[in-house]
């Protein structure tokens, strides 16, 4: 996506912008545009806050799961910017989206921990209510360790999450602690694969019921359509990885 000064105070800006959560009902988009030359690389990008206004076009994408966020595809077709919408100064606008990837990987670890304890919870309950060959699923010893595996799981997780949020309370954009980056990177993979390994348990503890939309096992399959986006979302598994070990200069 380009922008280019009209010579009017204005910017004219053109391209396209893929998996923009709420994008259908965004008003504004905080977006990142190319000002500088191709040849500039990351010091020839910039943040621009565009409204919805004359050449924005919105299309909403059909995911597989997660069909609640509105996730669109962005069109911007000859878009007149003012030049004071620029967020920061003109081609310095890769640093900071590369801060606020922390704190979107942090929430989006937030939530997948919420899914992961909603999903060994509702399991846990499905487990005391279900029957099978004369007594409750609970019972069997097979059930006990899937909801001892996924719980151990969870709370490790958890631990590590509470961690990295000490670590971001204190110290905001990770000027002292270098470690920030590395540790958030290294949380959301461990939190995907947790989320992933939780859903297909505890479909397998809910059986049939949640390969089913809705009723008794409806948010198990909720949680299994949906995990795969958390993989992926805001950087996926494989870069995650890779982002840590250029952290540790391995």
């Amino acid at each position: 996506t380009t922008a280019v000064k009209d010579g009017k105070g204005n910017y004219i800006v053109n391209g396209n912008k893929y998996w923009i959560t709420g994008g259908c009902r965004a008003d504004y988009f905080v977006t990142m545009v190319r000002t500088g030359s191709q040849k500039q690389g990351r010091f020839g990008l910039s943040l621009l806050l565009i409204p919805r206004t004359k050449g924005v076009f919105t299309s909403k994408l059909q995911m597989q799961g997660a069909e609640l966020n509105d996730t669109a595809t962005v069109t911007f077709a000859n878009v007149v910017v003012p030049e004071s919408y620029l967020i920061g100064k003109e081609n310095q606008g890769f640093k900071p989206l590369m801060q606020n990837f922390n704190y979107e990987r942090f929430m989006v670890c937030c939530d997948m921990v919420t899914s992961q304890r909603r999903a060994i919870e509702e399991s846990i309950k499905w487990a005391l209510e279900r029957k099978t060959f004369g007594k409750k699923l609970i019972q069997h010893q097979v059930i006990k360790h899937k909801i001892a595996n996924m719980s151990r799981k969870c709370i490790a997780c958890q631990s590590m999450l509470e961690r990295v949020a000490y670590q971001l309370k204190f110290d905001q954009y990770g000027k002292k602690d270098k470690s920030i980056a590395r540790n958030v990177a290294l949380l959301k993979v461990q939190c995907s694969k947790t989320l992933q390994y939780i859903a297909i348990e505890s479909s397998q503890i809910f059986g049939g019921r949640s390969y089913v939309r809705g009723g008794r096992g409806g948010v198990i399959d909720e949680i299994y359509r949906g995990c795969r986006a958390s993989a992926i979302a805001a950087g996926s598994e494989e870069i995650m990885l890779d982002l840590a070990m250029r952290q540790a200069k391995l």
